[in-house]
């Protein structure tokens, strides 16, 4: 099977702390804590844990870190690491109240390979995460090859739940990875994607962020490429769901984009649903839109989305049927 189809929604079970190995094999013992592979160590986190407390290893499940901070100075290099954090009740339905604070934190992952991960129960909206300050940015990669997967980002007052950054000499977010989150609709943009190449943005919930669903500011650095944004559900993003603007040979694909206006044949925002403005050689295929065919019309095809350069936009079905056409 290949790597790429295996997942640890759940860390494995940390072994028996008296387990004594077997003598003669070397590695045998478990006393560094969990193990994913060869190497990598899983470290947990729980801010609600009674006993939470930053000065101690973080491999032990009973023991946890109390910040995901913390756990990001101790991963190394693409030793495979994993943070686990615990999920809480911050804002739940039905739920005893014995977790109620969220991971309010924000972070900058500056360790390539590291995958940090919300531990919550099967169907729930993730591990609720808020930025620490108000309009903060709850995690910004700053390294290649990172994981996020399983968090509710929520606002605060604006913010944004996910950046990919990008300098040109030291910091490189490319090939990240974001999956199975939830983004509120207290919060700016939900990612950001500033010269991000080769990311999976797949399976997540923008939930009428303010501003963007996924988003590149072309007057900071722009030019994303060879990502792939598929799967995901985008409901009423304040500017638009997709702007990746002066972006290449992306890859846009089954994604369902709702914008109320549009839907109700009543005017919507320009580009409120993909915008591929100055790009190149993008390809957007098979996403369901909640707008009609071209009409001349502010809630038409043309209106909300626009292509690139060379781009090819093929199948996207709208409410009155399937677009042959790039918009123009």
């Amino acid at each position: 099977m290949p790597a790429a189809n295996v997942r640890y929604p759940l860390p494995l079970q940390r072994l028996n702390p008296f387990y004594p190995g077997q003598v003669g094999v070397p590695g045998a013992w478990t006393d560094t804590g969990e193990r994913m592979h060869c190497t990598g160590t899983v470290f947990y986190v729980d801010p609600n844990h009674s006993d939470a407390n930053d000065q101690r290893d973080g491999t032990d499940p009973i023991a946890p870190l109390a910040t995901v901070a913390m756990a990001l100075t101790k991963c190394q290099a693409f030793r495979g690491d994993i943070i686990a954090v615990m999920a809480n009740d911050y804002w739940s339905y039905g739920h005893t109240s014995d977790y109620l604070l969220p991971v309010q934190e924000d972070v900058t992952v500056t360790v390539p390979g590291v995958r940090i991960v919300g531990v919550s129960p099967s169907g729930a909206m993730g591990v609720y995460w808020r930025p620490a300050t108000v309009a903060g940015t709850c995690i910004t990669v700053d390294a290649i090859d990172v994981l996020v997967e399983g968090f509710a980002f929520l606002g605060r007052a604006g913010g944004t739940g996910i950046a990919g950054e990008w300098d040109g000499v030291t910091v490189h977010g490319d090939n990240l990875t974001v999956r199975h989150c939830y983004f509120d609709e207290n919060l700016d943009n939900g990612i950001v994607l500033d010269f991000v190449w080769y990311g999976d943005v797949h399976h997540n919930h923008f939930d009428a962020c303010a501003a963007y669903g996924i988003y590149v500011d072309p007057a900071t650095m722009g030019d994303p490429a060879y990502n792939a944004i598929h799967h995901n559900l985008f409901d009423d993003c304040g500017t638009s769901a997709i702007s990746l603007r002066d972006g290449d040979r992306n890859h846009i694909y089954e994604n369902y984009i709702y914008n109320y206006d549009a839907a109700r044949q009543a005017g919507a925002p320009t580009n409120s649903m993909i915008d591929l403005t100055n790009g190149s050689r993008n390809q957007a295929h098979h996403n369901t839109l909640s707008c009609i065919l071209p009409a001349a019309a502010a809630w038409d095809y043309n209106a909300c989305n626009t292509a690139g350069t060379a781009d090819a936009w093929t199948s996207n079905w709208l409410l009155d049927g399937p677009s042959v056409t790039n918009p123009a």
